[in-house]
């Protein structure tokens, strides 16, 4: 089969389109034919040599997997060829204390698809059955390879990790985001005022066609002062927040008192400072969230299925165009998600 891997890192690395042996399942293993594969910023950590453990080259990246079950193993009888499906990126054991109580992105022994194993940038990939979702009648292959991860990423975040009441103000960074565009569309659908971030015009635009009541300019060093205009100097309720480095003390700029940060990323910086004195007087919150639950997946498949929420899709490549897959997502000018499709 063919795959695009990643033979050496660097900004750009080196992705080469090879020819490497179809993968044959397992006893408890299925092989899926890929129609999709979403590029996030993961891939881009990958390529460059910047996530905190060591990847042995080549590996083919691609965490956000959706196609059809090629292959079953011996014990696998929950699934059959044909079946039209989503792949878990976060694979977890199903045996730890975590996964036996439903938090599988607390997992003490999770894998993630296109790092620790091979991915989705490829014909086929090879997947333990419990990472398999079944995808609703009538998704595109498309909606869910630019939703199962990012989308249900931001689900985690507003449903799981904190909640949203009718009502609340919710800041969700980056619009043009996987995670940013998702929040703003949960966060609407939960009864939100929503505020998003966007550094240029048809970012802040795209905000508002997700639903947003007002949009700010990133790019403005003052624009967590914009938020608490718009909120009548109260603040918001909620942060959802992927980015780090100098955005995240920002955020707490913009928080009310009792108010909550929810945070997943760090793409801008691991390292932060922030004021702790009005962190405790203010009693706000900094939640880390990580990954997903499985639920976290099903339902938002379910409500893209039911038109709750919508993927915004940028660009679909080929896989013989994964590189410049990548380089389009690294020019950080893309407004939505990045596919490619073998």
């Amino acid at each position: 089969m063919k795959a695009a891997q990643l033979i050496a890192h660097g900004s750009p690395g080196k992705i080469e389109l090879r020819e490497i042996a179809d993968p044959q399942p397992g006893a408890d293993d299925v092989v899926v034919n890929v129609v999709a594969c979403g590029l996030n910023r993961l891939d881009l950590w990958l390529e460059e040599g910047g996530l905190p453990v060591q990847i042995p080259l080549p590996r083919t990246p691609g965490s956000e997997v959706a196609g059809r079950v090629a292959a079953v193993g011996s014990a696998v009888t929950d699934w059959k060829t044909g079946d039209a499906v989503a792949v878990q990126s976060n694979i977890f054991c199903n045996e730890c204390e975590f996964c036996k109580r439903g938090e599988e992105s607390l997992c003490l022994r999770g894998e993630l698809l296109g790092i620790a194993r091979d991915g989705g940038f490829a014909e086929k990939v090879l997947v333990p059955q419990r990472a398999l979702v079944r995808l609703p009648a009538g998704l595109e292959f498309e909606t869910s390879a630019a939703l199962t991860l990012a989308g249900s990423t931001a689900m985690h975040m507003l449903t799981d990790r904190a909640q949203v009441r009718a009502g609340d103000w919710v800041l969700a960074i980056g619009a043009s985001s996987g995670v940013g565009s998702a929040a703003i569309q949960i966060a609407k659908q939960l009864g939100a005022r929503v505020i998003s971030t966007g550094s240029t015009e048809a970012k802040r635009s795209l905000a508002k066609t997700l639903g947003a009541d007002f949009a700010v300019d990133s790019t403005n060093p003052d624009w967590p002062a914009e938020v608490r205009k718009l909120t009548n100097k109260r603040g918001v309720d909620l942060v959802v927040e992927h980015i780090g480095g100098d955005v995240l003390p920002k955020c707490f700029e913009c928080l009310a008192r009792g108010g909550t940060i929810v945070t997943c990323g760090a793409t801008a910086g691991r390292d932060i400072s922030f004021n702790l004195w009005p962190f405790f007087v203010k009693q706000q919150r900094l939640i880390g969230s990580y990954g997903r639950n499985r639920a976290d997946v099903q339902t938002t498949l379910e409500w893209a299925v039911a038109g709750k929420l919508k993927p915004v899709i940028d660009s679909i490549f080929p896989l013989a165009q994964t590189a410049a897959a990548f380089s389009k997502l690294r020019s950080r000018e893309v407004l939505g998600k990045v596919l490619v499709k073998p």
